[in-house]
């Protein structure tokens, strides 16, 4: 009995070390820094990976702060118990656990502490770390409202972390996507409406890759139609976005300060001023909040679920004024703030947001809306214009939609919004005096009894206008200068803002001053066909990318004339003189063959790739307008053909008359005319 007792006491010990050696190194070895031995397996990142066709349809990366409904984490865990019982008490915790004994281990400890198991569910797999917000899924809505997984592949050799979002898909049953980029999640976010941001390592990890072709990856997989890639402020090791900013809304960023005397000071401002200058999603300048970090305290690492706002705190006096930035950049939301454990704690590289990943809501209730936003014109009503999808499939009530607004300090008004079309609703807030201010925001409920407000929290942070003096309401552009200095720039497109302040439908058309300049251009977006009817209170976002055709060195300028009918207006679009050269060098000394040409049904387009990537050809009005797009895809070197049958981006026959074409073969380009017969 002795024996057995003493060795029993001897494996309740063994187990005990290794509890406690688990819990003191619960990654096995693993940093978040890529370690030596990784570092020198580092060839092995994405072998094998294989690249699937993108998403179909209209897509939209689902954001971090919209509608989610869950978390995703991993045993052993890096985070506090304490918060995954915050985290369950109104929302799903995904678990990864090795094995179900793992499992069985998971839910005892979850029970003992309180945690609400009725919200929790696993998935068991193996993985390497507890980093899941490095490599874990990013979600996307895509064509008849679907919600699929995207994958990349992680710049980390942990192949059972790599993995985690395959098995995520299988386990909810949805669509995976592969795109072919190096890349992590602790550098990537994205405002929810196809605008997204990482510090240059994707660049770094990528050199295979032009910076457009990375750019056209996130297009075409995620969305994205302006991908912001910033200089790291923050000179460490990791050079992750989320250890210096973090999206808190559509168009609000938050971005850490330091004193005057912290090292980087200068170039943490540099990236504040960066946000502020970028123009958000919804047509103006992102607001830039600020949260002080002295002493290079991981606040921005924070995590959002829901109505709630996770934030990792260290227990000194800098975390009062933390919780109090996310208030005052948040209201309405809960800022909670939590100590990291003492044998995995936060550091100012590897804190709370890396350690989570949300997961979407396959339901979602979405609603779109361009907010009325600054100073607008005395009108006798002020037209709201908001799109509603209910991705459950399940009816939206119709007396459920509504425009909640109030005027100056009075009380909330109700107003039922009208389904005009399909999932288009629209209302009218009563004409105010001036220098009214008009609060309001937008909610919405359907059959699956989900609710949701634009913006998300609802009244608390609710959009606001102030009513100025008009004799006029007219359609305002702005801004109306548009100014490129880096190629870059070129690629990606700049963004003028056509907003309708008169009571009516407005039909807009544009055309550039083609005939008295040498170069050409064209707008996004893509998808929609001119003329375009703009109804009132609604905007719309021409994003200009010039076409590389500049051969004049003397003349950098054109004007695009935005036609609003009846009006008229003018937006400057100028390119760098210094961006001459650099456009010049990029020209293709091989030409491409196009035969026939004239043309009348098809033609065939003739060129040699010298090193694989992506080929893209497309076809343009002489009035800069994008007319089809016959191939965009990775090619290999050699000789290639492909046969344009004439159709365009919407289906439609060229008119007969001069198109203008460019083909880009990796960094390089070549541009011609095709002339098209009856």
């Amino acid at each position: 009995m002795k024996k057995f007792a003493l060795l029993t006491v001897l494996l309740l010990t063994v187990v005990s070390i290794r509890s406690l050696a688990q819990e003191a190194d619960p990654n096995n070895g693993l940093k978040h820094i890529m370690t030596a031995a990784e570092a020198a397996h580092r060839d092995r990142i994405a072998l094998g990976f294989v690249e699937t066709n993108p998403p179909a349809g209209l897509i939209r990366n689902v954001e971090e702060f919209g509608l989610n409904d869950g978390v995703l984490i991993r045993y052993p865990f890096g985070i506090p118990m304490a918060l995954i019982v915050e985290m369950a008490k109104d929302a799903k915790v995904v678990t990864i656990v090795a094995n179900s004994s793992q499992q069985s281990t998971v839910s005892a400890q979850y029970q003992s502490n309180g945690v609400n198991l009725s919200n929790c569910s696993f998935l068991i797999a193996p993985s390497d770390s507890y980093w899941t917000r490095d490599y874990g899924p990013w979600y996307v809505t895509y064509e008849n409202n679907q919600t699929g997984i995207v994958d990349f592949p992680y710049n980390r050799p942990r192949p059972n972390d790599d993995e985690i979002p395959k098995k995520v898909a299988t386990m909810q049953g949805i669509q995976w996507f592969g795109m072919n980029v190096i890349h992590t999640g602790g550098n990537y976010m994205t405002n929810g409406i196809n605008q997204a941001s990482s510090t240059q390592l994707v660049w770094e990890e990528n050199p295979t890759q032009t910076h457009e072709q990375v750019a056209q990856k996130f297009h075409d997989y995620l969305g994205i139609e302006n991908y912001m890639v910033a200089e790291d402020p923050n000179g460490t090791y990791i050079d992750h976005i989320d250890c210096w900013g973090k999206f808190l809304g559509p168009d609000k960023v938050l971005v850490r300060k330091v004193p005057a005397s912290h090292p980087q000071y200068a170039q943490i401002e540099a990236a504040a001023t960066y946000f502020a200058t970028q123009i958000s999603s919804y047509g103006w300048p992102y607001r830039v909040f600020r949260v002080y970090t002295p002493n290079n305290e991981p606040y921005t690492n924070s995590f959002i679920l829901k109505n709630k706002v996770f934030v990792p705190t260290m227990g000194t006096t800098y975390d009062a004024g933390a919780l109090l930035a996310y208030q005052q950049a948040m209201p309405g939301y809960q800022v909670i703030g939590f100590l990291g454990n003492p044998s995995t704690p936060w550091e100012s590289t590897d804190a709370l947001h890396c350690r989570t990943h949300e997961m979407a809501d396959f339901g979602m209730l979405l609603i779109s809306h361009t907010p009325l936003h600054d100073s607008i014109p005395v009108q006798p009503s002020y037209q709201l214009n908001a799109d509603i999808t209910a991705f459950s499939g399940q009816m939206i009530y119709p007396d459920s939609v509504w425009t909640i607004y109030k005027v100056n300090t009075g009380t909330w008004d109700t107003l039922t919004m009208t389904n005009t079309s399909d999932n288009h609703w629209t209302a009218s807030i009563p004409g105010q005096m001036e220098g009214s201010v008009i609060t309001y925001f937008i909610h919405a409920e359907d059959a699956s009894n989900r609710s949701t407000n634009h913006p998300y929290i609802g009244a608390a942070d609710a959009h606001q206008f102030v009513v100025k003096v008009s004799a006029v309401p007219d359609v305002v552009v702005s801004p109306d200068s548009l100014i490129f200095l880096t190629w870059q720039e070129m690629m990606d497109g700049k963004t003028a803002v056509v907003r309708n302040f008169t009571n009516q439908t407005v039909t807009i058309n544009y055309i550039n001053n083609q005939e008295y300049h040498p170069f050409w251009w064209f707008v996004d977006p893509w998808s929609i066909s001119l003329p375009h009817a703009l109804q009132s209170g609604d905007a719309l976002n021409l994003t200009v990318k010039l076409g590389p055709g500049v051969k004049a060195a003397d003349l950098v300028c054109d004007t695009l004339f935005i036609n609003t009918t009846p009006s008229s207006h003018q937006v400057m679009v100028c390119v760098d003189p210094l961006l001459l050269s650099e456009i010049a060098a990029r020209q293709m000394k091989e030409e491409v063959q196009v035969y026939p040409n004239p043309m009348c049904n098809s033609t065939t387009f003739e060129y040699f790739v010298e090193k694989e990537g992506q080929v893209t050809i497309e076809l343009f009005s002489l009035q800069g307008r994008l007319f089809a797009i016959p191939l965009k895809q990775q090619q290999g070197i050699g000789k290639h053909t492909i046969i344009w049958n004439g159709t365009g981006l919407h289906g439609e026959k060229p008119t007969p008359g001069i198109y203008m074409y460019r083909v880009m073969i990796g960094d390089s380009y070549v541009t011609g005319k095709i002339s098209v017969l009856e």
